[in-house]
Parts: structure tokens; sequence; C-alpha cells
């Protein structure tokens, strides 16, 4: 039986949410059926784990996140790569990435080309002038794909209602992952955390689509409020000194604890009596996922993706984005109630089972790869 060949196509090399999401598909392909290459901007951590799994990694020196006139280079070396290597499947991932892939590998006479939709470019945060540039790339890159997998409804449901690609070419795929188990114990003594205080937890980029500055002035505004809550904040980003320096100038950091990126993410949540997330947009949430899989009550904003996998009052709360005030209200009055967070945990590990774990994850996408290949090659 002969192997048949994909490449997904990344923008940056890093390990956030988009990379981690084709890494666990990846990792979990039958290695007899398929062969994999992973083509990408150079120089991240993406590559040395790729390395670790044993799979293929084509680095494109010119490939950067902004549009620049690189880009017109870079189809064509996209072009001829296709056209050299002959993959069956060509896999993208990222918008820009994603508009030049499926173009590239249609023109290369590729077979079968699929795009995941982590998340549209375009968001309520923009001017009205570039969302209506994104949503027309939207358009022309969708007439060059045979499939698109959106990982939440509402953006399957906007591609269609909005004509960026036909219904019969889109699908959703929803983000699934392992279940976290912790395996060690972090004391939270060291951390000079009291015994009874509720620990409020956040894991992700420091990054402006987190919202992560309004979050932690939010965070310190809910200290000075109430005397039994301390923050822990996982995670590093272009902002991680911006808040550092916020935290340090309220003298919180006795309470609000930035404590970096962490690879032994489990037992940092197995601490955590709540989780929040209030990022501006998001695609389907690998914190919240981790999160449910941990049995842990959520606080998120309500944003595509997260108001999918939080459902209001069943197992978190909503909070629109920018009010602060309600966000406070939320944090301090669910830090109040053991029970509701018994029962938000409860909830949430129930609906982690039911639709994102990562066994039907993988199975979704060998499904789509093998229905394609049958009707295709």
């Amino acid at each position: 039986m002969r192997k048949f060949r994909i490449c997904h196509v990344q923008l940056l090399p890093l390990l956030s949410g988009v990379q981690n999401i084709m890494i666990h598909l990846l990792d979990h392909l039958d290695k007899i059926e398929y062969d994999i290459t992973v083509i990408s901007a150079p120089d991240g951590p993406m590559i040395g784990k790729l390395n670790e799994m044993d799979i293929r990694h084509v680095a494109f020196p010119n490939l950067i996140q902004k549009i620049n006139f690189h880009d017109i280079r870079i189809f064509i070396q996209f072009y001829k790569f296709f056209r050299k290597e002959r993959f069956d499947i060509v896999h993208t991932h990222s918008s820009k990435t994603g508009f030049i892939g499926r173009i590239a590998a249609k023109l290369a006479g590729i077979k079968i080309i699929i795009h995941t939709i982590h998340g549209f470019p375009f968001h309520s945060f923009q001017s009205k002038i570039v969302i209506l540039f994104y949503q027309n790339l939207e358009r022309i890159a969708g007439i060059f794909c045979d499939k698109a997998v959106s990982v939440n409804d509402y953006e399957r449901e906007l591609a269609i209602k909005k004509k960026f690609i036909a219904k019969h070419k889109i699908i959703t795929i929803y983000n699934g992952i392992q279940k976290l188990k912790s395996i060690s114990h972090i004391n939270r003594r060291e951390l000079g955390i009291p015994d009874n205080d509720i620990i409020i937890g956040s894991v992700s980029r420091f990054s402006k689509p987190k919202n992560i500055i309004n979050l932690i002035s939010v965070a310190i505004n809910v200290v000075k409020k109430s005397s039994n809550i301390s923050f822990i904040f996982v995670g590093d980003g272009e902002l991680f000194e911006k808040a550092k320096k916020l935290v340090d100038k309220s003298k919180t950091s006795h309470i609000i604890h930035l404590v970096g990126w962490k690879s032994n993410i489990a037992e940092w949540y197995d601490l955590f009596d709540i989780v929040m997330l209030y990022s501006r947009w998001e695609g389907l949430s690998l914190t919240i996922l981790e999160a449910m899989s941990m049995k842990k009550p959520l606080i998120v904003s309500n944003v595509k993706g997260n108001n999918e996998l939080v459902q209001r009052k069943k197992n978190g709360y909503l909070v629109e984005v920018g009010d602060h005030q309600d966000l406070t209200k939320k944090i301090i009055s669910l830090s109040k109630d053991p029970q509701t967070r018994k029962k938000f945990g409860a909830e949430s590990y129930k609906i982690f089972l039911e639709y994102y774990t990562l066994d039907r994850f993988v199975e979704s996408y060998e499904e789509l790869y093998q229905k394609l290949i049958k009707k295709k090659l």
C-alpha cells in the first residue's frame, strides 16, 4: 500500500494554539499510511517538536506574518515546491499561508487542498475597509480549495452567509485534546499563596488579542476589593514586561503572580480554582479545552468560539469584552461560591468528553482525508 503524501502549511513555527492543534493531529495520524511534511518560517520551537516526532520540516526564510512585497516571492517558492514534491494533499493553516498556499497548490496541480480556519483575520476591532479587504481575500481563496474546516460553528455559518466558500465545501471539526492529568504537585506556599485563598488562573500568550493588559488591570482591581483571592498568570509574549511593570507599580506582585511559560501545564491547572480568558477574539481556545479537561469552572469573554465552549451559567460565565466591572463582579462572586464552582467544573468535563476529545478530533480529520482521497485520487 502506497503512502499518501501530505504537506501542512504553517506561518510561524511557534507552539501556540494553531501549531499545537496541528501537532496533535500529526502525532496521531497513521505513519504507515501518511508521509508528512510541514513548511513554515524558520527558527521556532515547533521545528524542534517536529524533529522529535521524526516529521520532515522545510523552512521558507522570507515568510513573515505581515503582508509585504516578499509574499510574491513566497507564492512562487510555494508553487515550485508543490510542483516538485507532488503532494497528494496540501493542508493549510492561518490566514496568510491559507491564501497563498491554497492558490499556489491549485496552480501546481495538487489534487486535494484543505484549509483549516482557526479564526478569520478580521474582527470587530478593525476598520470597515480592513474587514472588507480580508473578506474579499477569503472569497478568492475559497475558490481554490476542496474543503475548508472551521474550528467553530459561528465561522462556518458566517463563511456560508458571506459567500466566502460554497456551503458543500465547508464543515466544522472542533479542536480536540488529550485529557490533561497532573502527575505532581505545585506547593502554593512556595508561591506565597495562603491556604485559604481562591486561585484564579490564566494560561495564554501575553499579546494584544488575548487582552492580557486589561485582564491584569481587572485582577489588580479585584485584589484591592477582596482579601482572599490570588491570581496566577502562566504564559509569555511581547506584552510580558509591560504586564510585569503594571503589577509591580500596583504593589500587588505578592498576590498577582506572573510565572512565565511552563511546560508542566497540568500541574498549574490543578492549582487553579477558576480559569479565566478575556480574549478580544478566538478560534476555539486550547486554554478553555485544557481547563475543561481538568474539570475547571470558567469565566471567559463572550466572543466567537468561547461562547460555544462555555454555555452561560452551565459551565461558566460569559463576560462582554470591555465590561471590566462585570468581569470583576463575576470573579468575586464565583470565588465566594464553592457549590457553583463544583457544578460548573463537573459540567465542563462532561461537555469536554462529549465533543472535544483528541480521539474524536483525529477521527474526524482521518475521515475527511480518506473521503477526499477516494474521491480525488
